[in-house]
């Protein structure tokens, strides 16, 4: 599969009116444990007020209710707040730590996120469908962990029949890579085949290519926004703000960050040129750059 499609990015919805467009902000993996430690307070001055999308990596949960074997991930209820003062209004719970707590975990996880505002999205528990201002837009997360999804094609043709806009998110694991692992290919296609306006991956921690194809933005690899647990050291990692009206993405962004991890909290990348020009060598579509933030 070809991965920059230079040139067939379709601007051509740049014509309508601002008051018919809403802006979204999409972040990697989350996971902050007992939460406390400021490690999102760098990110509001960058997202803008825009409405976000996150994974959040592990339930939410006190330590003491998770599984006692292996790596155990978790999020404090008191932890959400964090989360929510970032506008965050979907959290992605397809995740290969969603149930370290337990079966019932993702159910209260749930339970925890919609008492705050926050709503949730997996293949369990559906699409998460937000309404900005007369636009519906529908938001899925699928977790790549066993292969694709069987059902894969068909949640996301029933998400995209209750929306105007669709937002596709996988999280995919493995070794950190630029490039993407095989299901990550195959469940994009079935997404872009589906009609999805916005794809984004996460979950090996790196970052990846940056696509515009025609209808569709693609982040191939967000990486980490936050992540308590020192169990990743993948500190360069992108934020995606799209732009987006009925019928595709009108306007799309990459943000270079890095990320919050080893208890220091995440901030610009202070080399976005230098993740730029990475990101173009593993193969991102064209970018337009502009100082710490660059249009494709």
């Amino acid at each position: 599969m070809t991965l920059m499609i230079a040139g067939t990015a379709s601007r051509s919805s740049a014509h309508l009116h601002f008051e018919e467009t809403r802006e979204l902000w999409l972040g990697g993996d989350v996971n902050l444990g007992d939460g406390g430690r400021g490690q999102l307070n760098g990110i509001s001055g960058i997202v803008q007020g825009a409405v976000g999308i996150v994974n959040l990596e592990g339930p939410v949960a006190e330590q003491r209710q998770l599984k006692a074997r292996g790596l155990q991930l978790w999020n404090s209820p008191s932890a959400l707040k964090e989360i929510s003062e970032l506008n965050v209004k979907v959290a992605g719970i397809a995740n290969n730590h969603s149930a370290d707590a337990g079966p019932l975990g993702v159910k209260q996880t749930a339970k925890e996120l919609r008492a705050r505002a926050i709503m949730p999205a997996s293949g369990p528990a559906g699409a998460a469908l937000l309404k900005l201002n007369g636009i519906s837009i529908a938001v899925t997360a699928h977790d790549l962990t066993r292969g694709v999804p069987p059902g894969l094609a068909a949640d996301l043709a029933a998400a995209r029949r209750q929306a105007d806009v669709l937002v596709t998110t996988f999280h995919v694991t493995g070794p950190p890579s630029y490039l993407p692992r095989p299901e990550l290919k195959r469940a994009v296609e079935i997404a872009y085949r589906a009609g999805a306006h916005v794809i984004a991956a996460h979950g090996t921690h790196a970052l990846g290519p940056v696509e515009r194809r025609e209808h569709a933005v693609i982040a191939w690899g967000l990486g980490n926004v936050a992540f308590a647990c020192r169990c990743t050291n993948e500190q360069d990692a992108l934020l995606l703000r799209v732009r987006v009206a009925p019928g595709g993405a009108v306007r799309a962004e990459v943000l270079p960050i890095q990320a919050g991890i080893n208890g220091g909290p995440a901030a610009m990348n202070p080399d976005p040129a230098g993740i730029f020009d990475l990101l173009e060598a593993i193969g991102s579509s064209k970018l337009e750059r502009k100082g710490s933030v660059a249009e494709f």
